[in-house]
């Protein structure tokens, strides 16, 4: 008798296998979770500085714009082909076209 007992009380001290899968189950999950936690994190700081990207390229676009424009305006062109040699059209240099007569088609 005293040896069944004996031997019931080593099978209860001992780490049942089933607890073991339970807590190894647990700690897998709270792994991944804090994997998943930790890319939300990540991927939150990533949409910041392409946010902050975004913003800069946005102004260096409207910069650039307003450069554009500025370079083709008249007040600038002007200057630069007076230098160039350019001069303005007259009523002489313009060519006006009497009639267009397209090929193959008489009318």
């Amino acid at each position: 008798m005293r040896k069944k007992l004996a031997v019931r009380k080593k099978r209860e001290r001992r780490f049942p296998l089933s607890t073991a899968i339970i807590l190894g189950v647990l700690l897998v999950t709270a792994l991944c979770l804090l994997r998943v936690k930790i890319e939300h994190t990540r991927t939150g700081y990533e949409i910041s500085r392409n946010k902050e990207k975004e913003m800069e390229l946005i102004k260096e676009g409207q910069i650039l714009s307003y450069e554009l424009s500025k370079l083709k305006s008249p007040e600038f062109l002007e200057p630069v082909a007076k230098k160039m040699g350019f001069r303005f059209a007259t009523y002489k240099d313009v060519v006006f076209v009497e009639e267009v007569v397209l090929a193959g088609r008489a009318e």
